[in-house]
């Protein structure tokens, strides 16, 4: 309980083991049993979707090993693909902004990253506010888990430990679990 992942794909997507279940659709909040506990969870709009709306893989390879983590940010984007948020709020009519746009393509980056780590911290804030068990740690899976510049900042800015699931595809625990669903039948 208290364990979490952070699935960092082209939208942001958020678990945590609670021993309370929580349904808030108006938040986009769901609850999957897990065992004798819940997995309390919502997805964003925002993601890595975002980020290569304005980069290719290589510049941000690149450009995430040139940022400057040591000034803090100073936007505040919504990191948004298109009208609309469902998670942490519930917004339809929420617009994407990304203005203003620093000249340095590697500022304009980490401002992106920023905004979307901001949405990962109220998003788990959101969680818990509404009555899940409290954040302990957060494993990270999905593209964005291999941003080793994005893991830094993410671990300054939640203030939780945070460290890269050992299988950071997002899709392998669901691979695992039909896996055992096929041998228990067999």
């Amino acid at each position: 309980v208290g364990d979490a992942v952070t699935s960092l794909g082209s939208t942001i997507a958020l678990k945590l083991l609670s021993k309370i279940r929580v349904d808030a659709s108006d938040f986009g909040v769901y609850s999957h049993w897990f065992g004798n506990n819940w997995l309390v969870g919502g997805a964003s709009n925002a993601g890595g979707a975002v980020l290569e709306k304005f980069f290719d893989v290589d510049q941000l390879n690149e450009l995430s090993h040139s940022i400057d983590w040591s000034a803090p940010p100073k936007y505040h984007y919504i990191p948004l693909l298109t009208r609309g948020e469902r998670f942490p709020v519930n917004d339809p009519f929420l617009e994407p902004c990304f203005s203003p746009r620093p000249d340095d393509p590697s500022e304009f980056l980490k401002e992106l990253l920023s905004s979307l780590t901001n949405i990962e911290r109220e998003g788990y804030k959101k969680l818990q506010d509404l009555g899940a068990s409290p954040l302990k740690q957060i494993f990270t899976a999905g593209g964005g888990a291999k941003n080793q510049a994005w893991q830094q900042w993410r671990n300054k800015q939640l203030g939780i430990p945070i460290s890269v699931s050992q299988h950071p595809q997002a899709a392998y625990g669901t691979a695992k679990l039909a896996w055992g669903c096929l041998e228990s039948i067999q």
